[in-house]
């Protein structure tokens, strides 16, 4: 019944508080660029060595210096000993840069995002980034015009796990207040349901058995009183 999903690495913190690594500072503090919880050399070092174990990696990434080392790593690794069964992935991925998105797409790496997070926790990027840095944040439209895999996630507790909830922040990019972060960045509700289905299976190297209703895979089926296609937001 135990199944090891991957090692997760935080090597920074978070927007809202400040605390991401980032390439330029938040807004109103010239001097802070958020910090490393884990170095770059070391994260690097630790990444190889995961890799080279065979198991997958799960890497917390809010800061695009955090997200740009991380994936770099990823790519330094796959190119050294090429396992690209190992599905490594950036979760949350606020803010790729546009190497990291370059490496994403090379190498298939996915991206995790935290859909819910835009609607709960949306105004505190905004302080903390501005409404202009804050309306790239999460950009789910770039990742998927770039062929850069894509799964939609809760980080419950830290946001609710009810799936709708995402899907209506991934559809509107709404904040709790009202405020549009990148209408640009909207996908659309077919975009959404197939992030939070075969767009969690790719992540988790599942896609063969779950995540979709096909012959051989495992009948997780919901039944719903509406179409969530055909819905207004």
């Amino acid at each position: 019944m135990l199944r090891i999903g991957g090692v997760k690495f935080m090597p920074d913190g978070g927007i809202g508080d400040r605390t991401a690594k980032m390439y330029e500072p938040f807004e109103g503090e010239p001097d802070n660029r958020g910090q490393w919880i884990v170095q770059p050399d070391e994260l690097t070092r630790l990444i190889r060595f995961v890799h080279d174990l065979g198991f997958a990696i799960d890497t917390h990434t809010c800061g695009d210096e955090a997200q740009q080392v991380t994936v770099e790593a990823y790519g330094a690794a796959q190119d050294a000993n090429p396992k690209p069964w190992l599905r490594h992935r950036v979760h949350h991925a606020y803010l790729p840069t546009e190497r990291a998105l370059e490496l994403m797409a090379r190498h298939r790496i996915p991206a995790v995002v935290s859909d819910p997070f835009l609607r709960s926790l949306g105004e505190s990027y905004i302080i903390s980034l501005g409404l202009e840095r804050a309306s790239r944040m999460m950009p789910m439209r770039t990742y998927l015009d770039r062929s850069i895999p894509l799964a939609g996630s809760s980080d419950s507790p830290v946001a609710v796990f009810d799936p709708w909830i995402g899907f209506h922040a991934a559809i509107t990019r709404e904040t709790v207040k009202g405020a549009v972060m990148g209408a640009g960045e909207r996908i659309s509700a077919k975009e959404t349901l197939r992030s939070y289905t075969i767009g969690g299976a790719y992540a988790l190297g599942r896609e063969r058995e779950i995540g979709s209703i096909e012959p051989g895979k495992l009948a997780d089926l919901l039944i719903l009183d509406d179409d969530p296609l055909d819905v207004e937001p």
